[in-house]
């Protein structure tokens, strides 16, 4: 079902590879995992197995198709599920199918019965006319996997399908790719880091690692080429280097292999050997903070290959609000973050609550933070405020000028209503018209896409603030 011969992929002008002269075959009806941490090149991988990017060198085939010569044809008979979710979160999950279901050329009667077939099997049927804002992360995944599958595709590819679900709702997830596999005949290609869940759902395993395919074949398989037990030993920091060459002498040491925090032996018999291994090391003066036995895992086989265990791999998932909101939320949350229920600054010392409170009213955004208690351009330098307020004046005059040429000019407020409305501004009161998110750009007023705000209504603004801060 799946051909990959020679696959490099390269980026840059660096040529550096993503993956490496990769190959294998995935059977039809088969459930294959690639896996590996977080920038093995699992996803370089399968975009370019769904026609997404193209190889720079090698030959890829799925379903009997060439990615690159025959596209069209290979994305008619698959479904891709990427790593982030696909769905609109401000419609509802029947209107997602349907939109879904029309770019697969889906109309009607058949369109229609195919999209309630798939809320059915999901169980998304009570909340399908629900906003997807709404569903949790597993029932949004699930969806993901409904409007895949649209078409009956012979071939489903799920990119870190579980990544960021809690363990019950990524159980659940499993047991539905295990149905589409058994009771609809669909070919799986997963990629994961999760080491059960390869273990638990694959036929067959690739781990990969830097872009290298390291070794492909099933659990059990790859499992039985560590014969014996594993022994997972820690130390103090240092004491690693004094143990090493002890145990790699020792008759009992099949293989001794480093880790993050310690050392790992394999070998034929753990229950009998731990105490053997314990009194070498106590011999030489060397204190062991922690033994662990087990049998060999895919981990173990991944430490084999790689020298690195899958078990230290962090991942971060945003919320899908904040994978929506794009570079602006990375911005927000590099400059302050949450300390409890707290709002601090970057420094990690609080905010002031009520110029804060103050703050959260206004329209923030743009290219400032708060700086201790002060408004603040993003390189640090405090905001002008005489600056923005001669522009507030001159350039509402210019700009009248230029729209109207005899537009007369708005009424002037007394300078204390415009020192008092600039306060207002600068702390951060009530955006009035003034709304839609923007920034200060230098000394300039900007709205949140860079272009200049009107003047006209910023000064029309700062006078009826003005008017109704004197009012109260």
């Amino acid at each position: 079902m799946i051909r990959v011969e020679g696959l490099v992929k390269t980026y840059g002008a660096s040529k550096k590879r993503s993956v490496d002269n990769l190959s294998f075959e995935v059977a039809g009806g088969e459930v294959f995992a690639f896996l590996g941490p977080n920038g093995a090149g699992k996803s370089t991988t399968a975009k370019v197995l769904t026609t997404l990017l193209a190889p720079s060198a090698g030959r890829v085939t799925v379903a009997g198709f060439d990615v690159v010569r025959q596209s069209r044809q290979v994305r008619e008979c698959i479904g891709y599920v990427a790593q982030h979710t696909g769905i609109d979160h401000f419609m509802t999950g029947r209107e997602n199918l349907m939109l879904i279901g029309h770019l697969y050329r889906l109309r009607g009667a058949h369109l229609e019965r195919r999209v309630d077939e798939m809320l059915a099997y999901f169980g998304l049927t009570e909340v399908a006319d629900q906003m997807c804002a709404s569903y949790s992360g597993g029932m949004q995944r699930k969806l993901d996997i409904a409007t895949a599958l649209l078409h009956n595709p012979k071939v489903l590819f799920l990119d870190e399908p579980t990544l960021g679900l809690d363990a019950q709702s990524r159980i659940d997830l499993w047991n539905y790719v295990r149905r589409l596999n058994t009771d609809l005949g669909v070919t799986v290609f997963l990629t994961t880091h999760y080491l059960d869940e390869a273990d638990k759902l694959a036929h067959r395993v690739g781990i990969i690692a830097g872009g290298v395919l390291q070794c492909v074949g099933t659990p059990g398989e790859l499992k039985d080429m560590l014969k014996g037990d594993s022994i997972a030993l820690t130390f103090e920091a240092g004491v690693a280097e004094r143990a090493r060459p002890l145990l790699r002498s020792a008759p009992f040491a099949k293989e001794v292999l480093d880790e993050e925090d310690g050392l790992r032996i394999y070998v034929d018999n753990g229950g009998e050997t731990i105490a053997e291994l314990i009194s070498l090391l106590a011999g030489h003066g060397i204190k062991v903070k922690s033994v662990t036995l087990a049998r060999p895992t895919l981990d173990d086989v991944f430490i084999k290959f790689t020298g690195k265990s899958m078990d230290k791999v962090e991942e971060k998932v945003k919320p899908w609000w904040a994978q929506w909101a794009g570079d602006n939320w990375e911005q927000v949350e590099a400059e302050n973050s949450w300390s409890g229920n707290k709002w601090v600054n970057a420094d990690g010392s609080a905010k002031d609550q009520q110029a804060f409170d103050a703050w959260t009213q206004a329209e923030g955004g743009g290219d400032a933070a708060w700086a201790g208690n002060e408004w603040v351009n993003a390189d640090g330098t405090p905001k002008d405020a005489a600056a923005f307020k001669a522009w507030a004046e001159g350039e509402a005059d210019k700009q009248s000028e230029r729209v109207s040429g005899e537009a007369p000019a708005a009424p002037e407020a007394s300078a204390d209503s415009k020192e008092e409305a600039m306060s207002e501004a600068k702390q951060g009161g009530s955006a009035g018209q003034w709304g839609g998110g923007g920034g200060w750009q230098g000394n300039e007023w900007v709205n949140a896409d860079g272009t200049p705000k009107d003047a006209e209504a910023m000064k029309k603004w700062l006078e009826e603030s003005a008017a109704g801060k004197k009012a109260e």
